[in-house]
């Protein structure tokens, strides 16, 4: 009788996982040109995806599978003017915001989440 209710404890527990989906396409350079430019709010013509790397990622604890890293050079604001610069990105896939990239900011109102995501564009979570 214990055996069995560790098993159906087990199987309830696993039920109650959910594991995020495999990216259903690869990350582009032109998707990664418009989530950098989401990012960075300040849209650029001139940004040259140098490189896609595919890795994974873990922070705090949590092995994230389905990473890409780019390599990206671009204008950026630097002492009043403007300068290339060689920039990296870490972008995330899941199934809710395809890939994306996340930062958390502290504003008046506390803790704020903001999301650029290739499928629905920045989201602002307050």
């Amino acid at each position: 009788m214990n055996s069995l209710r560790s098993i159906v404890g087990a199987v309830v527990l696993a039920a109650g996982v959910c594991w995020a989906g495999e990216p259903t396409h690869e990350l582009t350079k032109e998707s990664a040109v418009k989530l950098i430019n989401l990012l960075i709010e300040d849209h650029q013509e001139r940004i040259e995806i140098v490189l896609i790397t595919e890795g994974t990622k873990v922070t705090s604890g949590l092995e994230e599978k389905n990473v890409r890293r780019v390599m990206a050079i671009h204008p950026v604001q630097e002492g009043g003017r403007r300068v290339r610069r060689v920039q990296t990105y870490d972008f995330h896939w899941n199934d809710e915001y395809g890939w994306h990239c996340w930062e958390k900011r502290e504003e008046r109102s506390g803790e704020v989440i903001y999301i650029y995501s290739e499928t629905r564009g920045e989201v602002i979570i307050k």
